[in-house]
């Protein structure tokens, strides 16, 4: 593996390690909000696992337009 390579791998381990909070979200409200309570990074989801489960738990990745939504409105990363 080139050296450069390794070293962004490790960094990216190491921000991974760090601690923090991943939330879930479906809205640009709800992202820019995640981020001011301190979460390190939002997962874009369709809908929250809870009403995931509750409609005979399906999960469908999120509207490509939301998640181009979400990812202008926060500066951490989006998933």
């Amino acid at each position: 593996m080139p050296e450069k390579s390794k070293s962004r791998m490790e960094k990216s381990t190491a921000w991974l390690k760090k601690g923090g909070v991943i939330m879930d979200v479906t809205t640009p409200e709800q992202a820019k909000i995640a981020e001011e309570a301190g979460a390190i990074a939002v997962m874009a989801l369709e809908r929250v696992p809870a009403d995931i489960r509750a409609a005979g738990g399906v999960a469908r990745m999120a509207d490509p337009d939301i998640i181009l939504r979400i990812m202008d409105a926060v500066t951490i990363p989006v998933m």
